[in-house]
């Protein structure tokens, strides 16, 4: 903790808290940078549709990722955005540095936006006891990422790039 700011939470609370929060900000800015790889690097039947939607789910990822790490600041504790943080502990599997066709952007980029859902949510869970205003602000981002990764579900199937994979 800071010594120039009070307190909001007990150090212990803010500590599991930002702890939560923290790996929902490395998985918000790694979905940030790896839709605009995928947006850069797309080709194919759909391309415009699908580029234009990685260009909303950056702003999304872009903005939420603030949102987190204001959160952080407001409990005392320093969010890590670091380059070298977020290749070191984002759970989203690494991004083709090829060019991919629309049916297989779609499944790469579904993957990752269910690995992102699935970090906010445990994170809500951690969150929920110790701080209900963080939970709140992790259903809202959560509520934007599902979206996200509902509307390319839905892309997927339209461009027949078959089922969602099941990840684990």
């Amino acid at each position: 903790m800071t010594f120039w700011k009070r307190n909001i939470l007990p150090e212990a609370d803010a500590q599991t808290v930002c702890s939560a929060l923290q790996e929902v900000l490395v998985s918000l800015i790694d979905l940030g940078l790896q839709g605009k790889q995928a947006h850069w690097n797309l080709f194919g039947p759909n391309f415009q549709s699908l580029h234009e939607k990685l260009d909303a789910i950056v702003e999304t990822a872009r903005l939420t990722s603030d949102e987190v790490a204001e959160r952080m600041n407001q409990l005392g504790i320093a969010p890590d955005g670091r380059r070298n943080t977020v290749a070191e502990s984002s759970p989203l599997a690494n991004y083709s540095s090829d060019f991919e066709p629309v049916p297989q952007a779609l499944h790469l980029i579904g993957d990752r936006l269910h690995t992102a859902v699935e970090t906010i949510r445990t994170a809500r869970k951690t969150v929920a006891d110790p701080d209900p205003m963080t939970e709140d602000l992790l259903i809202a981002v959560s509520q934007q990422v599902e979206e996200h990764l509902w509307m390319i579900q839905a892309m997927e199937h339209e461009v027949g790039a078959g089922e969602p994979s099941k990840l684990p």
